[in-house]
């Protein structure tokens, strides 16, 4: 089940550590019913998380917004932006649903409000579980009489000249011949926006949408076709609202 993932890594960051062990128990009858194991570790304050947050790498984190120190905003934005963490999945908890608006740039997989139930919990854990199970897809492709592939998760984007694709990774880069069209019909559904013709990018690796161009993580800028700007927007802000609802 869930293209085999037999365990995750969870963080919960709550001052109220009645919340910490209710959102533990909800976590292990869950994934207990899944057949995943679940390695899960429990903080009270922000600024604690990120400290421990090198020796961590979690898959998931249920962040709560409000308390002393490096509240949770500042928290999703030290992992984020310092750590460079992008992959990481974060489901922001909070009493007051004004802050969902200003979680958007940090990509929530959901907003929970208090008081959180155990159906709000294994709502996020199946979100989770779909995209875990996405991340495990592999792009295939052929350079000379070699047959490559590459987790889907690591592509940032795909470049086209003439016939020749540039497929462009976290830290390297690969060539193959084909069409762009070819490439996007196997990606297709999966998160990458094909912004132009020249260009396919994977979202989760956009830092803003503009109206004539994206802009990605690393600061490269990729145009956006004046024809299929209206229909990429909608798609970007299909693929963000689907991630925080």
């Amino acid at each position: 089940m869930y293209g085999g993932l037999q365990m995750i890594k969870v963080a919960i960051c709550d001052d109220d550590i009645k919340v910490q062990f209710a959102m533990e128990e909800f976590l292990q009858r869950i994934l207990g019913e899944y057949g995943i194991e679940a390695e899960i570790e429990c903080f009270d304050r922000g600024d604690k998380l990120c400290r421990e947050y090198w020796k961590g790498k979690y898959d998931l984190i249920f962040l709560d917004i409000q308390y002393e120190g490096k509240n949770g905003v500042e928290t999703g934005r030290y992992i984020r932006e310092t750590a460079g963490d992008e992959m990481v999945q974060i489901a922001y908890i909070s009493g007051n649903t004004h802050y969902a608006m200003d979680l958007f740039e940090y990509r929530p997989i959901n907003f929970l409000v208090k008081p959180v139930s155990e159906a709000d919990v294994k709502k996020v854990l199946d979100k989770y579980l779909v995209i875990s199970s996405q991340k495990m897809d592999n792009f295939q492709y052929k350079t000379g009489s070699d047959i490559c592939q590459v987790a889907l998760s690591e592509i940032k984007y795909f470049s086209s000249r003439a016939r020749k694709i540039t497929l462009h990774g976290k830290e390297w880069e690969a060539e193959f011949y084909g069409s762009l069209d070819s490439v996007y019909s196997r990606v297709k559904g999966k998160q990458f926006l094909y912004v132009h013709k020249s260009f396919i990018v994977n979202y989760q690796y956009i830092r803003k949408m503009e109206y004539e161009q994206v802009i990605l993580y690393d600061g490269v800028v990729i145009p956006v076709s004046q024809s299929r700007r209206s229909a990429i927007r909608k798609q970007f802000m299909d693929i963000k609202k689907g991630e925080l609802y």
